[in-house]
């Protein structure tokens, strides 16, 4: 029980610093924009899949970079961009539209549910706006 305890201890400190390293290694690509900030974003993934050991991960990052390398435009970072933003917004719309239904229904779980989605929706709608916004600007 003691080993079973150790282990999930283990766990959540490895997966606390990963979020943590994450978050860390995207605020360090902020200066960056377009594909740059792409390549940047998965160098600090890599290195600290490098640093913890995950051969697995360290590969599949290896191949995303060489890949990205190899195509990525800030023409098709803005597509997918709008494409992701299009998307964002039909979800929103379906949530809206569910949310009208459980206001009608008077069910206040489903309410608060369906509230909660939209507000997720549109805070990634507006980072995702904000990205467009700043690859778009710097292309001019």
């Amino acid at each position: 029980m003691n080993n079973k305890l150790l282990s999930t201890a283990a766990f959540a400190a490895s997966l606390f610093f990963s979020l943590t390293s994450t978050a860390f290694a995207s605020s360090e690509c902020e200066n960056f924009k377009g594909c740059e900030k792409k390549f940047c974003e998965i160098e600090k993934q890599l290195a600290i899949a490098i640093e913890n050991g995950n051969k697995r991960k360290e590969n599949g990052l290896t191949e995303s970079l060489a890949n990205a390398k190899a195509h990525c435009t800030d023409k098709g970072l803005e597509k997918d961009l709008r494409e992701e933003i299009k998307s964002v917004q039909e979800e929103i719309t379906e949530y809206e539209s569910d949310l009208a239904e459980a206001k009608r229904d008077t069910d206040a779980d489903k309410v608060r549910k369906y509230q909660k989605k939209i507000d997720k929706e549109k805070n990634k709608l507006k980072r995702l706006e904000s990205e467009l916004s700043d690859l778009v600007s710097n292309q001019i």
